[in-house]
C-alpha cells in the first residue's frame, strides 16, 4: 500500500480550533490505496519542522500533503509555491514574529508543489468542488513548513503539496465566512482519491 503522510497544525492566536488539523483528523485512516499518516504540528517556527522531520519515513513516503488554516476564503485553496522567507503578521505559539528573515540561510529563492496543483484544482472544479489555486502560501507557518518539507523532497519521488482550509462554522459569526468541516473533508479525501490516479 502507498503512504500518504498528512498534516495539521495546533491552534494559534486567538483561536480555539484549528480547521487544518480538525479536517486531517476527520479522513480515515486509508483512502484509495494509501495509508495514512496523520502528524500535529505545533504552531512554533522551526519546532514545526522539527516535529514532522521526526515522523518522516525513511525511504519518504509517496506524497505529503501539509494542510493550514485559511482566515481569507470559503474555498479549499491548494497553493503552488513556498518562498524562503518569513514575514509574520502575527505571533507564534511561542511569542516569535520573525519578519524579513529567510527559512533557510542562502537556501534557494522558492519551491514550487511538487502535486500537480493546476490540474487537480481544474478537476475538482469540474466535479463541483469549492476549491481554488492560489499562486503561494503567506509568510507565516504554512509557508514554513510547504518550504522546508518541498526543499527535503527535492529531486526525489515524493510528492509534497500544501492545501489550506478554510474557517469552520464555528468559528465566526456568519457562517457564509465559513466552510462546513465535512466538506472540507470531501474536498481533501477526492484530492487523495485524484493523486492516487497519478
Amino acid at each position: 500500500m502507498k503512504q500518504l503522510l498528512i498534516t495539521g497544525f495546533d491552534p494559534f492566536a486567538h483561536y480555539s480550533i484549528n480547521p487544518s488539523w480538525a479536517a486531517v483528523q476527520a479522513l480515515p485512516q486509508e483512502v484509495a490505496g494509501f495509508a495514512l499518516t496523520k502528524v500535529l504540528l505545533p504552531n512554533v517556527y522551526d519546532l514545526e519542522w522539527k516535529v514532522l522531520r521526526e515522523q518522516l519515513p525513511s525511504p519518504g513516503p509517496d506524497a505529503v500533503l501539509l494542510t493550514g488554516m485559511n482566515s481569507g476564503s470559503t474555498k479549499v485553496c491548494i497553493d503552488r509555491v513556498a518562498v524562503n522567507m518569513r514575514d509574520a503578521r502575527i505571533e507564534d505559539n511561542m511569542g516569535r514574529r520573525p519578519r524579513g528573515q529567510e527559512v533557510v540561510a542562502g537556501g534557494q529563492a522558492r519551491y514550487q508543489a511538487t502535486i500537480p496543483a493546476e490540474k487537480l484544482v481544474s478537476r475538482l472544479r469540474r466535479e463541483g468542488y469549492p476549491v481554488a489555486l492560489t499562486p503561494r502560501v503567506n509568510g507565516f507557518l504554512c509557508n514554513d513548513i510547504f518550504y522546508f518539507t518541498a526543499r527535503h523532497f527535492a529531486g526525489t519521488a515524493t510528492k509534497v503539496g500544501f492545501v489550506h482550509i478554510p474557517y469552520v462554522p464555528e468559528m465566526v459569526f456568519d457562517e457564509k465566512m465559513a466552510l462546513p468541516l465535512a466538506e472540507s473533508v470531501a474536498v481533501l479525501t477526492r484530492l487523495i482519491e485524484l493523486l492516487a490516479e497519478e
